[in-house]
């Protein structure tokens, strides 16, 4: 999905269009004005992640769908355990609790399962390929929704998490404005991309 940016928005003044017109040797020269610098983009690295140090993580275990993960000491991990929950035992919410508008899910199914994991939608923004992830056994490519210049989620696997028995969607967010807010730092992403390269089904 693309920002739609209204054309209006560009259109320049009558008074630079005078400028520009003016055969007045002391009209202002015109000259291009370079793009905002952009939020320096994090690309994952397929081998570098294999060689992930996991000292001090925490492991987390489901043994209803039979695997498990590692994540950060300080993160939380919190399973959709409410009944009322549409993804009722079927995703678990991770997060840095110094960097809360930062969300990492991760769903899951049985492949025999007929029911929605990944989301209905998503924000305003161009997906970009950021790297890679070796998941599971095989590497899959790894995208940034972006907008503003800023990573402002993450998709790790969508519709191509099938893996023996087990089905996979995960998405890092970040829940805040791309006007106002930094977007996902490069050290989340990091951490997150870990987590994720961390997964295993269990014997």
């Amino acid at each position: 999905m693309t920002l739609k940016i209204h054309p209006g928005l560009f259109a320049p003044s009558p008074q630079l269009v005078a400028a520009a017109c003016s055969p007045s040797p002391a009209a202002p020269a015109l000259t291009e004005t370079p793009a905002p610098a952009s939020t320096p983009a994090y690309f994952a690295d397929a081998a570098a992640l294999q060689a992930f140090d996991y000292a001090g993580w925490q492991t987390y275990t489901n043994a209803l769908y039979g695997f498990g993960l590692r994540y950060p000491a300080g993160w939380t991990l919190v399973e959709a355990l409410d009944p009322e929950d549409t993804m009722y035992q079927h995703r678990v919410t991770l997060g840095d609790p110094t960097d809360p508008r930062a969300v990492l899910h991760i769903a899951f199914k049985a492949a025999s399962e007929d029911r929605q994991i990944s989301p209905t939608g998503m924000a305003g923004g161009e997906l970009f390929d950021r790297g890679s992830m070796l998941i599971l056994g095989e590497e899959l490519p790894r995208q940034a929704l972006v907008a503003e210049g800023k990573d402002m989620a993450v998709v790790y696997v969508c519709g191509r998490g099938h893996r023996g028995e087990l089905v996979f969607w995960c998405g890092l967010h970040y829940a805040g404005s791309p006007l106002a807010d930094p977007g996902l730092s490069a050290e989340t992403e990091r951490l997150a991309d870990a987590v994720i390269a961390s997964i295993q089904v269990l014997p």
